[in-house]
């Protein structure tokens, strides 16, 4: 394991993410959105930003140790930064990834999306700086900063390189943003679609749960269905189709194929989720997939949620708490549902990323008694 991976690992753990300690900020951050949901009484409505300011809050908390409030404008400015990063990058698409110089529009827009996004995280470092108290070391910028003060490297591939810890904090962004909430959107609009899965996810929360109180993570043995659907979502809209890439440590034969030393491999884990041999009927929305027999979640090991290899990503365990708390919180409280009858059915086809997303969508979400 780096030493990065190893520090950014500690950081977490000292805030509690991913333990049952951190279940409390998401599930305020829940509340917050719930709130919002609510007021809105019905009225048709694209869940893009009310999604992603949840999330973008609970990364926020850790690295800056701060939430923003949906009216501040910094919060806007951020995620609609990584969203437009995301729709210009592509997933893996030639241009992007091979090392020659192409001059294009996306490219020369993807550098400016990035200087900004660099802008805005360096804002952020300096206020830090300029606050820093060791006797209160409040986030990761504030242990990232004496990590540096402790043992600053002139190495330039360091992490403890003071050059190298606003790039590093961007893709702790990136990784910690689009997957869950993008994961939230598809939810949202597959529900639609299947209204059925939908009742059933109420019925089984409703008995498990009860109406008095919203589920928490001690609920999730006890949900095994709610438990199916997330894991459907996860496999059939395979979200980050290539996965992180990894670098061949040592030359090695696979499969009769040489993979020479550092050379950039590729996990298309999109063809995994998607095999017929695997799954059968890759291409239907069916969470009784992930039951046995008896109705107990499995999880086989072909679904790769986080990717493949020792560094799967660093956010998994957050990740997988977030999503099961924004997710059935919103069942709890919300119906999902068409603005109108005549209204047209979201089409559940991507749109090409780093993260595949769904194309924009107006639903109507209903107060649940």
């Amino acid at each position: 394991m780096g030493p990065y991976r190893i520090f950014a690992l500690a950081c977490f753990r000292q805030f509690g993410v991913g333990t049952s300690r951190f279940e409390e900020p998401i599930s305020k951050e829940s509340t917050y959105m719930i709130e919002e949901l609510a007021n809105l009484k019905g009225q048709a409505v694209d869940l893009t930003w009310h999604f992603n300011n949840a999330v973008s809050n609970i990364i926020c908390k850790v690295v800056f140790g701060t939430r923003f409030e949906l009216s501040d404008e910094r919060i806007h400015r951020l995620t609609n930064l990584l969203n437009r990063q995301n729709e210009l990058a592509g997933s893996g698409g030639l241009e992007m990834n091979i090392p020659i110089n192409i001059p294009s529009k996306a490219k020369q827009e993807i550098k400016k999306v990035l200087d900004e996004l660099h802008e805005f995280i360096n804002e952020m470092v300096e206020s830090h700086r300029k606050n820093f108290d060791l006797n209160n070391l409040n986030d990761v910028i504030d242990l990232w900063l004496n990590e540096i003060r402790l043992h600053k490297s002139d190495d330039p591939s360091s992490f403890r390189h003071p050059d190298n810890m606003v790039g590093q904090l961007l893709l702790l962004f990136l990784a910690g943003t689009d997957t869950t909430s993008n994961t939230l959107r598809w939810g949202s609009q597959y529900l639609i679609r299947y209204p059925k899965v939908q009742d059933r996810i109420h019925c089984e929360i409703d008995t498990v749960v009860g109406r008095n109180r919203l589920p928490k993570l001690a609920d999730k043995p006890n949900l095994p269905y709610t438990q199916s659907v997330i894991a459907e979502l996860d496999r059939i809209t395979s979200l980050a189709p290539l996965s992180v890439f990894h670098v061949a440590g040592d030359t090695t034969t696979f499969r009769g194929y040489t993979i020479p030393k550092n050379s950039v491999v590729i996990s298309n884990l999109y063809a995994v989720r998607h095999s017929p041999e695997i799954w059968g009927d890759p291409e239907e929305f069916r969470p009784e997939r992930f039951l046995d027999d008896d109705g107990n979640f499995l999880e086989p090991d072909e679904l790769i949620p986080f990717g493949v290899g020792r560094r799967v990503c660093l956010g998994e365990a957050l990740a997988r708490q977030e999503l099961f708390i924004f997710f059935t919180h919103l069942l709890h409280q919300f119906k999902f549902e068409k603005t109108s009858e005549d209204a047209p059915m979201p089409t559940l086809k991507p749109i090409d990323g780093l993260v595949l997303h769904p194309e924009p969508y107006k639903l109507r979400v209903t107060k649940r008694d």
